[in-house]
């Protein structure tokens, strides 16, 4: 929603909407990702599903990736899919709308993962998004540089293939590693 009244309240300078586009796209992804993770386990929680998950034998870092990775799948991917329609209000070509589409598919996984991770942190809190934005925006700061960035390339002319390649080790690294961290989490926050 934020994508599509921006260009509205914007002056009909096509050069400054194209200039703020891949930001205001990426910050767009983070804060809805910011509103749909604040309640990623939460359920799960008040449910019981959580304390079922470490009774029952199976790796728990295996059920928090399946359920991120659905999450990713069932309300971030349709986001994506709606880029060629917010890439013509702000006037991208197709070469830059097929580059924003890797990139957010590229980079949106570790976003997600960091966003995870955050709301676990701030399980209990009733104060939940105020403490997951003061977590979470330091480190998501390198993935939103290098995912605006990749856009902002492609919109030069550049090449971006070294961009692309960082969002995905990026993606890989917390698709790999933060499973544990947010399994760990769970237990310890159960513990209590």
């Amino acid at each position: 929603m934020i994508l599509i009244f921006f260009p509205l309240t914007m002056p009909a300078d096509r050069a400054l909407l194209r200039m703020i586009a891949p930001g205001l796209i990426w910050i767009a992804l983070l804060l809805a990702m910011l509103l749909s993770a604040e309640r990623l386990f939460q359920q799960d929680y008040e449910d019981g599903v959580i304390e079922q998950w470490l009774v029952s034998g199976y790796p728990v870092s295996l059920m928090v990736l399946a359920k991120i990775l659905t999450h990713w799948l069932f309300n971030l991917l349709p986001l994506i899919i709606l880029c060629p329609a917010i890439a013509l209000l702000f006037a991208f070509n197709v070469h830059e709308t097929v580059i924003l589409i890797m990139s957010l598919m590229c980079g949106s996984p570790a976003l997600l993962f960091l966003c995870a991770l955050a709301a676990v942190f701030s399980g209990g809190l009733k104060q939940r998004g105020v403490f997951m934005a003061l977590i979470l925006l330091p480190l998501t700061i390198p993935v939103m540089i290098f995912g605006s960035g990749t856009v902002t390339m492609a919109m030069q002319g550049m090449e971006v293939r070294g961009y692309l390649a960082l969002l995905l080790a990026m993606s890989l690294v917390t698709v790999g590693f933060l499973p544990f961290a947010i399994a760990a989490m769970m237990r310890i926050s159960l513990a209590d």
